[in-house]
């Protein structure tokens, strides 16, 4: 079940940005890369403009930061199964678990790890 609802997830995720490329407009100040779909890996978006701000492969384990400007990610492929996010610099505390396609406000999180 757990799977499938994965792959809704990634199917709506993939939907919306292909709605969210298509309608909104090229800023000239953007300074990620533009938004792919479908993509590969971890990988961190910006809201306003929507860009992808960072990326990673594979799971690790280790305690990263965040990009500064990240408001939601999404896990494309790479086998990510949990993705904890923290409000601190060195990922102790309460986490709660960033992959799950919803989004927070620029600068709420500012670790993870991903496993």
């Amino acid at each position: 079940m757990r799977i499938s609802a994965n792959r809704i997830a990634a199917g709506l995720a993939a939907a919306l940005l292909t709605t969210l490329t298509a309608t909104l407009p090229a800023s000239p100040a953007a300074a990620g890369e533009p938004v792919q779909s479908p993509d590969q890996g971890l990988v961190f978006y910006s809201s306003e403009p929507t860009e992808v701000v960072g990326r990673q492969a594979t799971p690790d384990g280790v305690c990263h930061q965040l990009p500064a400007d990240t408001t939601w990610l999404l896990a494309w492929s790479g086998g990510f199964r949990s993705v904890p996010g923290y409000r601190t610099p060195d990922c102790s505390g309460q986490a709660s678990e960033l992959n799950n396609f919803h989004s927070w406000p620029k600068g709420h999180y500012l670790t993870y790890k991903a496993s």
